[in-house]
């Protein structure tokens, strides 16, 4: 408040009409063309823009965190760091080994590789092997020879898997709790049967065939 105030008793008001300006050239009237002149060489307009799919068997909070993630715009150590905010270090807090962005926290982190490998398991689709970014994972699941209806639920539990492992990041920087694998996967397991059952027609699938993964769709 103190500095506000300062800033505000230096700054000389004049009697001049207020008016419009455009920041980006003052001495011009606004107009699209210079928008999109500003915009071409701050970014590159031809790069197609990024396809993510909207799952509705997923949550609004956890797609939208995903969708994110894709761009590499989560609030990780790398990201913060790139946008000027002062950190001690970037490595992950969870492995300690590499620096701490959206694809090492969500797939190459060596608990979220155990994870990702319990999912395998359970779904019986490879989802991390060969990949190195969260487009590319998503984009497995979407493209495996499995039904339409089964590559949808396999999009919801990559994106809820993702959630998860981003929550349990948080929880162990900011309340200092862990948790195992096993408490991850039950997790996923049971978020994920809730969201199929709630926002599909395929309310017929019990928690066992769920758990199991053996059902015909």
């Amino acid at each position: 408040m103190v500095l506000l105030k300062q800033s505000l008793q230096q700054h000389v008001l004049s009697n001049n009409e207020d008016v419009w300006v455009w920041k980006q050239s003052e001495k011009e009237d606004f107009s699209v063309k210079s928008v999109r002149l500003h915009l071409g060489r701050n970014i590159d307009i031809n790069v197609a823009p990024n396809s993510f799919y909207w799952n509705n068997w997923a949550t609004a909070k956890s797609s939208a965190f995903v969708w994110r993630a894709t761009d590499e715009k989560i609030p990780s150590a790398v990201a913060l760091a790139n946008r000027g905010m002062e950190l001690q270090e970037t490595s992950c807090k969870i492995c300690g080994e590499g620096d701490e962005d959206a694809a090492h926290i969500l797939i190459n982190c060596n608990f979220a590789r155990r994870v990702w490998e319990a999912v395998q398991i359970w779904t019986g689709l490879s989802m991390v092997n060969d990949v190195s970014n969260v487009y590319d994972l998503l984009k497995k699941t979407t493209e495996s020879n499995k039904s339409r209806c089964k590559r949808k639920i396999l999009h919801a539990i990559a994106i809820q898997t993702m959630w998860l492992l981003w929550r349990n990041r948080n929880d162990k920087i900011f309340s200092g709790r862990s948790r195992t694998v096993q408490m991850i996967i039950e997790e996923i397991k049971d978020a994920s049967f809730l969201g199929v059952r709630q926002r599909s027609k395929h309310s017929s699938i019990t928690k066992q065939q769920w758990w199991e993964f053996s059902f015909d769709l």
